[in-house]
């Protein structure tokens, strides 16, 4: 009996020191969905031994390098899947084993590598979100080594990011332009109603009307005016109302144009805005109009577009008294 249990020994022996990267990777990948369910919002690092939880932003990039030990393997999970063919490790052939799962990558350095060495891995993604690649430093220790990494990613979606920039510009370009507007209109840049009243000549009348009622707009209407007040003196015209998102991205107000029932049209001077119009808060907006031609009060309308010109609202039935 001793004698047929002998050989046994040096194959379980052999098992313990020469790890498999399959048997690694198959429990890893099995609880590796109900793990990465519950993604951590900050780096936590762990002493040797321990799970590093780390959070990548935009940058693609972390604080830290993942340690690294010769010989023992360090297991790498990500909350997305990963283009397993496009890894790039510098210095590969130094490693005894490199395998790549959907959303794992597990690393064993050969003992060819030298203490305090460090290396370069890039990781790219599959999906659109942003950042669309990690580039991870390793660094290899003989000691508080990282045997196992979750990594997650702050992500957002590229698009988003050419959207907002886009906007960025037309709103910096918007502002450079009233910036010489309102140099040329507002005597000595004097804001509020003292800039109201001095920019409309010499006044004898001025009117006010206020409405809590939301004004009609032609469908299909992106935003909805929940509360008006108009003012009237002079030659010029001025409408200070709540604006709020009914659809779409956030809107900032850009062009603006008067419209009476007779044709005319008067183009919009630089319109005052609190924030962004969303669907969540009321945004407080101001336009001012100077209409250079005899207009007596009646009904307008107003049409405004957005600061990138592409979306565009028309209200009906302004009423200036």
């Amino acid at each position: 009996m001793v004698n047929r249990e002998a050989p046994v020994a040096p194959v379980r022996g052999a098992l313990h020191t020469v790890p498999s990267c399959l048997s690694v990777a198959l429990p890893v990948l099995l609880w590796s969905t109900c793990l990465l369910a519950a993604a951590p919002h900050q780096e936590e690092k762990g002493d040797a031994g321990e799970v590093l939880r780390v959070e990548v932003g935009p940058e693609g990039t972390l604080a830290r390098p993942i340690r690294i030990g010769l010989g023992l393997s360090t297991t790498l999970l990500f909350d997305a899947d990963i283009q397993q063919d496009q890894v790039s490790l510098e210095g590969r052939a130094q490693f005894a084993r490199v395998s790549t799962g959907n959303a794992l990558l597990v690393l064993v350095p050969s003992r060819e590598l030298r203490l305090g060495e460090t290396l370069k891995v890039s990781i790219p993604y599959k999906d659109a979100s942003v950042p669309a690649r990690l580039v991870l430093t390793l660094q290899v220790k003989d000691e508080a080594v990282d045997r196992q990494v979750e990594v997650y990613r702050r992500s957002r979606s590229a698009e988003s990011y050419r959207q907002e920039a886009e906007q960025l510009r037309v709103e910096l370009e918007r502002l450079r332009q009233g910036d010489k507007r309102e140099l040329a209109t507002v005597p000595d840049r004097l804001d509020g109603f003292r800039g109201f009243v001095l920019g409309t000549g010499p006044v004898t009348v001025i009117t006010v009307s206020s409405s809590i009622h939301r004004v009609p707009c032609e469908q299909p209407c992106p935003l909805s005016i929940e509360k008006s007040v108009r003012y009237r003196a002079g030659s010029r015209r001025a409408i200070h109302f709540e604006l709020r998102l009914t659809e779409g991205l956030p809107w900032i107000v850009g062009r603006t144009v008067l419209l009476d029932g007779k044709g005319h049209a008067w183009e919009g001077l630089t319109p005052w805005q609190s924030a962004p119009a969303a669907s969540e808060a009321n945004a407080k907006v101001t336009v001012e109009f100077e209409v250079n031609t005899p207009s007596m009060p009646g009904i307008y309308s107003l049409k405004i577009w957005d600061a990138a010109g592409t979306r565009s609202a028309l209200f009906t039935n302004m009423a200036f008294e």
